[in-house]
């Protein structure tokens, strides 16, 4: 990753990106240029994922940014409050069947997260509860970055797209706080309501179909005819204007290039990498391979070891 002048370029987009390294970069020395890295799911090796217990414990160390997942959720009520959770269906969190917005409407019913069975159970905490604990955290004097990943898949997810659409805005979280996903439906609903918000897709494989989709598409690329020609390659894709993109590890240590091509072709703003094994180490040619990206997300395992080549203030 080039080295970053503490200055802001002029349009939008780059006043984001301007931001984005200055609260990483500036008084950081460079003698090891590296991206900045988040917390996946929060400190997982600490408490549950996605637990308020993983995510203030990462966002008090020295790289206070996080990954989150969120799905959407009313409560009793009938305020929408959204649910910080990795899975829209609760059988791998919870061993129950079902999807949280549809079986439970009350928070003080919904069952523990116990998705990690080494660790205690902890309670799902709400989006709001989420940016309450960043608004916090700034004003202790820390501004986190912090990719959110929203995962609804239910009638309602170009409302609860909106919605988060509309609650970085209201908290003026812009210039920190983005939002990806693998359904178009989220992300669209996002920045319609809120074309300051940046919004991006996943280039991944971990679903039955996107071995078949070419790497230089998202699932945000598809169209319903495509869809119903994956096998066929996708037919019919259209080019969602991304604003970045994030690579599962994996595929971009075999294809690196794909840093190049999204800044150079499909013009993202930032190119982000995200682990896929959470117990693997990263060996010392893929963290070079790791320079050319912006953007890092990261378990325990691999934070560890960018924490110990972070270079100090």
């Amino acid at each position: 990753m080039k080295r970053m002048r503490c200055a802001f370029p002029e349009s939008w987009g780059y006043v984001f990106l301007g931001i984005f390294f200055i609260l990483v970069h500036c008084g950081i020395s460079h003698a090891f240029d590296f991206p900045a890295a988040a917390w996946h799911r929060g400190d997982t090796s600490y408490a549950q994922e996605n637990s308020r217990a993983a995510l203030v414990k990462a966002l008090h160390s020295t790289s206070p940014n996080i990954e989150v997942d969120i799905i959407d959720f009313i409560d009793q009520n009938g305020n929408r409050v959204g649910l910080v959770s990795h899975d829209y269906r609760m059988k791998r969190a919870t061993g129950l069947k079902g999807a949280f917005s549809t079986q439970y409407h009350n928070l003080s019913n919904l069952p523990k997260n116990q998705a990690n069975k080494e660790l205690p159970p902890d309670t799902f905490m709400t989006v709001i509860d989420l940016f309450e604990l960043i608004k916090a955290r700034k004003e202790q004097g820390v501004t986190p970055i912090v990719s959110l990943d929203m995962k609804d898949e239910s009638k309602n997810a170009g409302e609860f797209g909106q919605w988060v659409g509309k609650l970085i805005q209201q908290y003026g979280f812009q210039e920190h706080v983005f939002a990806s996903s693998f359904f178009k439906s989220n992300v669209s609903a996002a920045k319609a309501v809120c074309p300051d918000c940046l919004v991006g897709g996943l280039v991944f494989n971990d679903h039955y179909a996107l071995k078949y989709l070419d790497h230089r598409y998202s699932s945000l690329d598809l169209t319903t005819l495509s869809e119903w020609t994956f096998f066929l390659g996708f037919w019919g894709k259209k080019e969602f204007s991304h604003d970045f993109i994030l690579i599962q590890d994996d595929i971009f240590f075999q294809h690196p290039e794909l840093a190049d091509y999204w800044k150079t072709v499909r013009k993202v703003k930032f190119v982000g990498v995200f682990t896929y094994n959470k117990e693997r180490p990263y060996t010392a040619a893929e963290w070079e391979l790791l320079r050319k990206v912006d953007w890092l997300e990261l378990d325990p395992p691999q934070m560890k070891q960018y924490l110990k080549m972070k270079p100090s203030k």
